[in-house]
């Protein structure tokens, strides 16, 4: 069974005749799939992520159990500022201000 969405805007406009095809390879799937199923039972659905989905998966795990700030950062950041060693690059300070202003 084929599942259209329509009011998509990168889904892409196909004609009746390529519909008919993929709802034809859809069916054959389905009715082979049908017939694995035996005794009046029904075939248990199953989910298979492709390699990019595990990887995104893995990443994503791995990141949220990141702290939110560096606190090593944060202490080499004040050391700085205490000793009078902490240099602001005001050019690189303004152009990323700006950068920031023209997302909003």
């Amino acid at each position: 069974m084929a599942i259209h969405f329509t009011g998509l805007s990168n889904q892409s406009t196909i004609n009746k005749s390529e519909r008919s095809q993929k709802d034809d390879a859809t069916n054959s799937a389905t009715d082979k799939q049908s017939s694995v199923q035996s005794g009046g039972t029904l075939a248990e659905d199953t989910v298979k992520l492709s390699g990019t989905a595990q990887t995104l998966q893995s990443q994503q795990s791995k990141i949220s159990s990141l702290p939110d700030v560096d606190m090593d950062k944060v202490e080499q950041i004040k050391n700085a500022i205490a000793a009078g060693e902490y240099k602001i690059d005001t050019q690189k300070l303004a152009n990323n201000m700006a950068s920031m202003d023209s997302l909003f």
